[in-house]
């Protein structure tokens, strides 16, 4: 509901007007009341990592803050469920991708996610974290407690598959030195849209994106080439 048709409902249910101002100010105080305090929320993480572990045996889920005098501030918050990362380790290819997407609302931050592929091709959550910023630091932070979680070593035989997050490409160097890093065709064809337009273009785009030869991906990319040339 708006606040202007809280506004309205409340002079057609009370027959008292009220200003808009005062509709906001009664909404944020009722959702105060419903939802509780942010700092009450923030000092049971603590509590909520024990009770995932807990009831979740073999599960990582780690706590990050940042610590000035007399005050803790939240930083950043990791899960790894056991039952996933056994599952992945049993059934699924060697092929995980990492996203990152801001959270919207009250609190801001980001999330931080890594799905797998399962033999049917299906979407295989992996873990996820809640980090304040997306930059290189925090992303060091969950690859490595990603390759902890799922045994990844040096990224021997591994596929992973990314954006060009911040920071996250010299971390893939960093943390998995020998893993075959490629970048989301998705993301790419969206920049590449900006530039060039057409329904053959884009045909011809996951053409070579689902190329599986290499003269066919050089041979479908020489066509792109020749058309916007021209």
């Amino acid at each position: 509901m708006t606040l202007i048709e809280m506004q309205a409902d409340v002079i057609q249910r009370f027959s008292v007007s009220v200003s808009v101002g005062k509709c906001q100010r009664a909404r944020a105080i009722t959702m105060g009341m419903i939802e509780g305090k942010l700092e009450d929320h923030y000092a049971k993480v603590w509590d909520n990592a024990t009770a995932i572990r807990l009831s979740n045996s073999g599960t990582t889920c780690l706590v990050g803050v940042e610590s000035n005098p007399g005050c803790n501030y939240f930083k950043r918050f990791y899960v790894g469920f056991k039952a996933f990362r056994d599952g992945w380790n049993k059934g699924c290819r060697r092929v995980i991708g990492l996203a990152g997407s801001f959270l919207k609302g009250q609190v801001k931050g980001e999330i931080l996610t890594t799905i797998g592929r399962d033999a049917n091709n299906h979407v295989y959550p992996l873990a996820w974290a809640v980090v304040n910023f997306e930059n290189k630091h925090n992303w060091t932070w969950f690859t490595g407690n990603l390759v902890a979680d799922l045994d990844l070593g040096a990224g021997n035989r591994l596929v992973v598959i990314s954006d060009q997050h911040k920071g996250l490409l010299q971390v893939m160097a960093d943390v998995l030195p020998h893993v075959e890093h490629k970048q989301c065709a998705r993301h790419i064809f969206a920049n590449f849209r900006k530039k060039f337009i057409g329904l053959e273009l884009n045909n011809l785009f996951w053409e070579a994106a689902m190329s599986t030869m290499e003269g066919d991906f050089l041979a479908t990319m020489e066509k792109i080439k020749k058309i916007t040339e021209t």
